[in-house]
């Protein structure tokens, strides 16, 4: 399987080799983000890391490529349930990647595969308040805001005020005794739903530049205000 959604990017299997690749990634600066910075592996744990991302029955992974074949990027489908036909995205880029369109071009893409040759019918994702970038890719992308809801911070010692603004800590994070809960959202798109945003619209590919200018044409908005805590 490969998808070629333009000329400046492919997708494709992931495949072993392509783990060492990210070995040579940036790396983020925000202890925010230090989860997505890949860990120093020797050859034994990449592999473990490979067949975790590939073996599973319910779990399929892609890499994100540029057209000369350097690795920016991978998707991975979890929690594939097959009588319902849903999966769970993640989404991780090179960080000296990010910024110029390739999240969202391989996702657009993606969504193609992903409900035409897999027949999937829905998928869904979750992302940190605070990761506004991520959340505007997704919207770009057709996502909408389904749930908001909290969780235990696992590193509780961030200093959050160095790491954002007042106003942004505020709006993503909950501290109560002294505890810090970080804010996320639900968010999901099905098939009939990104069926009619590509209406009209050639269903090839290769066609990613037009399809690109609709979306981005047509974002969705979201009311924040008229979300209820779950937390």
């Amino acid at each position: 399987m490969s998808i070629y959604p333009n000329s400046r990017i492919k997708i494709d299997k992931l495949r072993l080799e392509d783990i060492y690749q990210m070995s040579n990634w940036g790396r983020h600066e925000s202890l925010l983000f230090k989860d997505y910075n890949f860990p120093v592996m020797d050859d034994r744990q990449i592999y473990e890391w490979y067949r975790f991302k590939v073996k599973s029955k319910n779990k399929k992974s892609f890499s994100i490529k540029l057209s000369d074949g350097k690795l920016i990027g991978y998707l991975t489908i979890r929690e594939i349930k097959k009588l319902r036909k849903v999966g769970t995205l993640g989404l991780v880029l090179d960080p000296n990647y990010m910024s110029n369109g390739y999240g969202t071009e391989a996702l657009l893409s993606f969504l193609e595969y992903y409900f035409k040759e897999l027949k999937l019918k829905k998928m869904i994702l979750q992302v940190a308040k605070f990761n506004k970038r991520a959340i505007k890719c997704y919207e770009k992308c057709g996502f909408k805001l389904i749930k908001e809801y909290y969780e235990y911070m696992d590193v509780q010692d961030i200093n959050l005020e160095e790491e954002l603004s007042e106003d942004e800590v505020s709006e993503s994070f909950k501290i109560r005794k002294d505890i810090k809960y970080m804010g996320f959202y639900k968010m999901e798109i099905n098939s009939e739903e990104f069926e009619t945003r590509t209406k009209g619209i050639s269903q090839n590919v290769y066609n990613f530049v037009d399809m690109w200018k609709r979306f981005n044409a047509s974002p969705q908005y979201i009311d924040n205000n008229k979300l209820k805590n779950t937390q």
